[in-house]
């Protein structure tokens, strides 16, 4: 069911992104109460000139009824609070100790006063100039939020040439080298996803929050361990059931035949089953005939690291979407060319120029597996 929004407020979501996209993530985020959906960390250098912009964010997300808390930590929280409370403002500051003499557990302490700040329309700000940010995030995440968005001027993480990176993985032995003021955090990242497994950590600019927030693609960088992606040559290891429940949950469709998973040769499957890609052989190349991520596991790079583990092994590949399909704006980007015939998309990738016609003809000739 669509979610009601006034008039104004849709209007500026659909300058940010696709409502499909805005809509899944304001129904997840609004699904984690009593928590809050997110923690915000601003970081010092360079806010002056956005905290302006920041303050207008948190009012949009107020009009949302969502309740982001803002981690104001360590030597610079007193001047981030100054820079946030100048002027009107939609804020309401819990001053706390979470890590001196009296360091029971704060999360009930926080999440009493966020539930308040919820009654009142305004946006929690921690306060604890005592405490390091990354002492505080170990005491607050996952108790008070599985998100964390570190906000700096700076934006995403950086590779080592200064490129911008959309996502970052602390545990894959080939990572990119990070530019240097980029490791710190980096560091900061991994230690907090060794201790709260599973949390969402983003590094955004206060300029691109929303953007952030409310696409697939995103504005930031998204640091996550990795997934552990399994490469399945047939179907004798694969837990066949939760295969099958993955296709049906992610394209919100039943399958109403299996006989076609018998042709795959080459499945690969992250470990908790979260996302798939199944191929199977056409002459020198390879029919990708389902690629698959939950909801869930959408805008964290899983289908990234899926199309990577498939193009290593697959240089020659092509597949088939539905016109009106979403993430056909992700797949002109990784094909090499396309052919719209009808409600289908056939996409391509490394096949020669005189193959085209018969994978087109391949791809289109293909029952569908799933129920209209």
């Amino acid at each position: 069911m669509s979610i009601l929004l006034n008039k104004t407020i849709r209007l500026f979501l659909d300058s940010i992104g696709r409502r499909e996209e805005y809509e899944y993530y304001l129904e997840r985020f609004r699904a984690d109460r009593p928590r809050a959906f997110a923690l915000l960390c601003p970081m010092r250098l360079g806010f002056e000139d956005a905290a302006s912009v920041f303050a207008f964010d948190l009012e949009f997300l107020l009009r949302l009824e969502l309740d982001p808390v803002i981690l104001l930590c360590g030597a610079d929280a007193i001047r981030m609070r100054e820079l946030l409370f100048a002027g009107p403002h939609p804020f309401s500051a819990f001053p706390i100790d979470m890590a001196g003499a009296h360091a029971e557990d704060p999360t009930p302490r926080i999440l009493e006063f966020l539930d308040d700040c919820r009654k009142r329309s305004r946006v929690m700000v921690l306060v604890d100039p005592s405490t390091p940010l990354e002492d505080a995030l170990m005491r607050t995440v996952p108790s008070v939020s599985r998100r964390v968005h570190l906000i700096r001027v700076r934006g995403p993480l950086h590779d080592a040439n200064n490129e911008a990176l959309a996502y970052h993985y602390t545990q894959r032995e080939d990572r990119v080298e990070l530019a240097e003021p980029d490791r710190e955090t980096a560091d900061l990242a991994g230690r907090l996803l060794r201790h709260a497994p599973g949390t969402h950590i983003s590094v955004a600019s206060p300029l691109q929050l929303l953007q952030e927030l409310f696409t697939v693609k995103g504005a930031g960088c998204v640091i996550r361990p990795g997934a552990e992606i399994g490469h399945f040559e047939g179907l004798s290891d694969v837990d066949e059931d939760a295969l099958v429940s993955l296709l049906e949950v992610s394209f919100g469709r039943k399958l109403v035949r299996r006989a076609f998973l018998n042709r795959i040769t080459d499945f690969y499957i992250d470990k908790h089953y979260h996302g798939a890609a199944l191929l199977e052989p056409h002459g020198e190349s390879a029919y990708l005939s389902k690629f698959a991520v939950q909801a869930e596991a959408r805008g964290e790079g899983l289908a990234q690291e899926l199309w990577r583990s498939v193009t290593a092994s697959h240089p020659a590949v092509f597949w088939r979407s539905r016109a009106r399909n979403p993430v056909n704006h992700w797949y002109d980007k990784l094909a090499d060319g396309y052919h719209q015939t009808g409600d289908w998309k056939i996409f391509w990738r490394g096949i020669s120029s005189e193959l085209i016609p018969e994978v087109i003809a391949f791809a289109l000739d293909q029952e569908d597996d799933l129920t209209p």
